[in-house]
């Protein structure tokens, strides 16, 4: 688990949007559209990896409950394509809708195939 606020940091840091020494300052855009975008993205990564119903956040301070994979892997570049084109950034908004979308398929996994051939029920 992870806290939101932290998550948060660390995209906006791997979006260089940061000052020299790694300290983030939060524009009033990303600081009021911060709970929702986060949501987007954990919703959806809910759906694909998580367990029981869906709890949104209500603050930055709140824990995501995803597991490490999907926190570490995927996460923060779901969250730094919203970002970057609520920013108007276009080039790093397809980067990392390329990249949230290639980890994202990376995560659906099947434990156990089974090799069978299909067949019509009498």
């Amino acid at each position: 688990m992870m806290k939101a606020k932290e998550l948060l940091n660390n995209t906006l840091k791997m979006l260089g949007y940061s000052d020299s020494d790694g300290n983030v300052e939060l524009t009033s855009r990303i600081r009021n559209s911060a709970i929702v975008t986060i949501n987007l993205v954990y919703g959806d990564l809910h759906r694909v990896v998580g367990n029981g119903e869906f709890e949104p956040i209500k603050s930055l301070e709140d824990e995501i409950k995803l597991p490490q994979k999907a926190l570490g892997d995927v996460f923060a570049y779901g969250i730094a394509m919203h970002i970057a084109r609520s920013e108007n950034d276009g080039d790093q908004q397809q980067y990392y809708t390329m990249l949230y979308n290639a980890r994202r398929a990376g995560l659906t996994g099947y434990g156990v195939v089974k090799n069978t051939w299909p067949r019509p029920e009498y």
